[in-house]
C-alpha cells in the first residue's frame, strides 16, 4: 500500500467542484485503458457536517437527467489510500453513470479522521444506526436525494476493501435506504478477522441491528483469490452472514430459505483476462439474493479497474458494469 495522504485543509466548494472535475477528466483521457469516453452532465461537490463529523464529497449528475423523473443513485465508498477522486478513476463510475443514467455520489474519509484515509468500520461507534461515519455516509446520501429526484426504491451502496466493509455495515444499519449494496474485498457484518467467530452469528447480529426496519436485502460480493490484504473465505463469510440475516428477515414473511450453499456455480472468463466462480444464491420465489464473484489468481485489486490506478485490474471482471447489472434487477420491495 502507498504512504497515507497527509492532511490537506478543505477547500472551497467551488473551487474544489473545479478540481474535482478536471482531475477525473484529465485521468480518463490520459489513461488508455479508462472507461469509455468522458462524462458530460454536471459534477458537484461540497462538505457535509453533522454532530458525527465532517467529510467531503463529489458526484455527477448524467446529461438524461430531468427534475421531476426520478433517477437511481449510487454511493460509491473509496478503500484506504485513496479518495473520492482517486475512486472515481478506478472504478469508472462517473463516465457510467452517464451511459446507464443514475446520479453517483463519492463521500470522501478525512486524514484527520484516519491518516490513512480508511473508513474506521473496526470501532463500535461505527457499526450502528444514527452514529459516527455511518450517519455521515447516510446524511450525504439525503443531501443528494433531497438536492436532485432521486428514486427511494433505487438508492445502492458499492465500496472496496475498508470502503466494502462500509457498504455491508450501510445495508445493515440503513436496509431503509440502500435497495441492494455491493462489496469488493470486503469483510461481513462486525467483521472477525480472526474468524472466531461464524458468519451465523454475524447474520444474527445484522438482523438485530435492523430492527423494525428488519429486510432481505440483496448483495453482489467480488473477492480475488490471491488478494494478500483479505483473506480469499472472507467473501464466504459475507455471503454465510447475508444468507441468515436475509433468511431471518423473511421469517414470517415467506417460506423461503436462504442458504450459504449457491444455487448454481458458473465458471467464466474475460476475454483475454482472468477466469472466475459465479455463485448464485435464491431466496423464495427463485428470487436471486446473493451472487458472488470469485476471481482466480487477483489480488486485493478493484476488478475491472483503470490500469491507471494501483488498484486496478483490467482483466478482471467489469465489477462497476456487474454492479449495476445487480443493482437494476433489485430495486427495493
Amino acid at each position: 500500500m502507498p504512504d497515507p495522504v497527509p492532511a490537506r485543509r478543505v477547500p472551497s466548494r467551488p473551487r474544489r467542484l473545479l478540481t474535482t472535475a478536471l482531475a477525473v477528466l484529465l485521468a480518463l483521457v490520459a489513461a488508455p485503458a479508462a472507461p469509455a469516453r468522458a462524462a458530460t452532465g454536471t459534477w458537484f461537490a461540497g462538505t457535509y457536517t453533522s454532530l458525527a463529523g465532517i467529510r467531503d464529497y463529489h458526484g455527477y449528475v448524467p446529461s438524461s437527467y430531468r427534475p421531476g423523473t426520478p433517477m437511481p443513485l449510487l454511493v460509491a465508498l473509496h478503500g484506504c489510500t485513496e479518495n473520492d477522486v482517486g475512486f472515481d478513476v478506478l472504478t469508472g463510475l462517473s463516465a457510467l453513470a452517464e451511459r446507464r443514467g443514475f446520479l453517483v455520489v463519492f463521500p470522501d474519509q478525512s486524514t484527520l479522521a484516519n491518516p490513512a484515509q480508511c473508513w474506521n468500520w473496526p470501532l463500535s461507534n461505527n457499526q450502528h444506526r444514527g452514529r459516527g461515519e455511518p450517519s455521515i455516509i447516510a446524511g450525504i446520501t439525503g443531501l443528494v436525494r433531497s438536492r436532485w429526484t432521486v428514486d427511494p426504491a433505487r438508492t445502492y451502496v458499492t465500496g472496496v476493501s475498508a470502503g466494502g466493509v462500509m457498504s455491508v455495515i450501510m445495508a445493515v444499519t440503513y436496509p431503509d435506504l440502500y435497495a441492494a449494496a455491493a462489496t469488493v474485498a470486503g469483510c461481513e457484518y462486525e467483521c472477525d478477522v480472526l474468524r472466531l467467530r461464524s458468519p451465523d452469528q454475524a447474520g444474527l447480529d445484522a438482523w438485530r441491528e435492523m430492527g423494525a426496519r428488519a429486510r432481505p436485502v440483496p448483495v453482489l460480493v467480488f473477492q480475488g483469490s490471491a488478494d494478500p490484504v483479505v483473506a480469499p473465505v472472507t467473501a464466504d463469510r459475507i455471503v454465510g452472514q447475508w444468507a441468515q440475516t436475509d433468511d431471518l428477515a423473511l421469517d414470517g414473511l415467506d417460506d423461503g430459505d436462504v442458504t450459504a450453499t449457491p444455487s448454481r456455480v458458473e465458471r467464466g472468463q474475460v476475454p483475454g483476462g482472468r477466469t472466475y466462480a459465479h455463485s448464485v444464491h435464491h431466496g423464495p420465489e427463485g428470487t436471486v439474493l446473493i451472487e458472488k464473484y470469485l476471481i482466480d489468481g487477483a489480488g486485493h485489486v478493484y476488478p475491472g479497474g483503470c490500469s491507471c490506478s494501483l488498484y486496478g485490474d483490467p482483466t478482471g471482471p467489469d465489477a462497476s458494469g456487474l454492479s449495476w447489472d445487480f443493482f437494476l434487477a433489485h430495486p427495493r420491495r
